[in-house]
């Protein structure tokens, strides 16, 4: 619901055509996953980070949707390769009967880890932060994705809203009629009875929705008003975005 207000802002990429943003965000990750350098995966960080301020978002705001959880996660995934990659140790403790040593070659690999996950996931949300959720479905089809995903994706983002206000009315309903403390077995069944009302309901409205979309003329895609129209300024963007993430490639490959 928040994205959609920075969406309709007028910053940097907001005024760039949606399949361009995703063809260019495509090729960034892919360059993301490819660099091994530590310097050139920095950069391309800082590069995101100046996108997200040049399109007038918030910095707090955008930072920490990535660095609060992803990197944290990241180094959990990373902490048992942490000991088994050699190099110069730097921390050692024996317990006895296992030797643990953590080496430069591990610390670096652990940071270029996290740095690329990171920087692959603000991509990511940059991406849907500067893209009404309508016009990203819609430009998905230039990359050939299949119609039926995009209808699904964009269903349930629709819907996910609706339902998430029944379980609201659902808790504050109860809340209204209850007096005093229930015990945990209540709890459990009324939570229990809840989730198989709320997967009902969803059952049927997804029926509901179909039948009415098919008597509407529902084929199998979905139309917006919005026509997407490249630009000079969108031709631009693409190509120093091409050549800047090559030259990032091109660097990795020097430093390695």
């Amino acid at each position: 619901m928040y994205t959609e207000e920075y969406a309709r802002g007028d910053g940097l990429l907001q005024r760039v055509d949606p399949r361009a943003k995703v063809v260019v965000f495509i090729c960034a990750v892919l360059a993301v996953g490819l660099s091994r350098s530590l310097p050139v995966l920095l950069a391309l960080y800082v590069l995101t980070v100046l996108m997200a301020l040049a399109s007038r978002l918030p910095l707090a705001f955008f930072i920490k949707r990535v660095l609060l959880g992803i990197p944290l996660f990241a180094g959990i995934v990373f902490i048992p390769a942490l000991f088994l990659i050699h190099g110069k140790p730097l921390i050692e403790a024996d317990l006895g009967f296992l030797h643990l040593a953590i080496s430069d070659n591990g610390l670096i690999s652990l940071a270029i880890f996290v740095t690329r996950v990171s920087a692959s996931v603000s991509l990511a949300i940059l991406l849907v932060v500067t893209t009404q959720w309508a016009d990203l479905l819609k430009a998905l089809r230039v990359i050939r994705v299949p119609s039926v995903f995009i209808v699904v994706l964009g269903m349930t983002y629709r819907y996910i809203f609706l339902f998430l206000q029944t379980v609201e009315n659902l808790f504050l309903a109860r809340s209204s009629r209850t007096v005093g403390r229930a015990t945990e077995a209540e709890q459990r069944r009324w939570i229990g009875s809840s989730m198989g009302t709320l997967m009902g309901k969803s059952f049927k409205t997804s029926n509901d929705v179909y039948q009415a979309m098919v008597a509407r003329g529902f084929t199998g895609d979905v139309y917006t008003i919005s026509d997407f129209k490249m630009r000079e300024e969108d031709w631009l963007f693409v190509s120093l975005s091409v050549v800047l993430l090559a030259l990032a490639l091109l660097f990795d490959l020097g430093l390695r």
